[in-house]
């Protein structure tokens, strides 16, 4: 189907992609970037502002992923001004000169619109809901739009224990 798609397979690979000076576009699973072959791609690719980090799935909260992703649109809203931000991988410091983008829409869980038509259209009796999966800001927005829906909603603290 793509004929010039070559899947890496080992280290030596990963290795000879990292010296290549040819354009080349590497893909690499999810993980929020914590570790494996993509810290030696950032590595070797993200000082070089021809290239691009393009993020597609939901990076969560103190990860290399989220750093990244929050360090890259702050300086792209800054109009790429001034220093470059610092990325430390492997005890060193990296400019992040790199484009970074985030492509929405990859997600596997329900966005606001979907939960709030799944719960119409179930025809279950809900007699509380507790919102458990998603970052404070979001869970609690969440949370409000459902109250303003009729539904008892609560996001509960962390460790807390629900009865049911």
């Amino acid at each position: 189907m793509f004929p010039d798609i070559h899947y890496i397979q080992s280290v030596e690979e990963s290795m000879a992609l990292n010296r290549s000076k040819e354009p080349h576009i590497v893909l690499a699973g999810s993980g929020m970037c914590e570790g494996g072959r993509i810290l030696h791609h950032f590595r070797h690719r993200m000082e070089d502002e021809r290239n691009t980090i393009l993020v597609v799935g939901y990076m969560a909260q103190n990860t290399l992923g989220r750093r990244i992703l929050d360090l890259g649109e702050e300086y792209e809203k800054g109009g790429r001004q001034g220093k470059a931000p610092e990325v430390r991988l492997y005890g060193s410091s990296y400019q992040l000169k790199a484009e970074v983008k985030k492509l929405g829409g990859f997600s596997a869980h329900g966005d606001r619109d979907e939960m709030t038509r799944f719960l119409k259209e179930s025809g279950l009796t809900i007699k509380k809901i507790a919102v458990v999966h998603g970052e404070e800001k979001q869970s609690l927005a969440f949370c409000e739009h459902l109250k303003s829906l009729g539904y008892d909603a609560f996001v509960p603290k962390q460790g807390q224990t629900i009865e049911m």
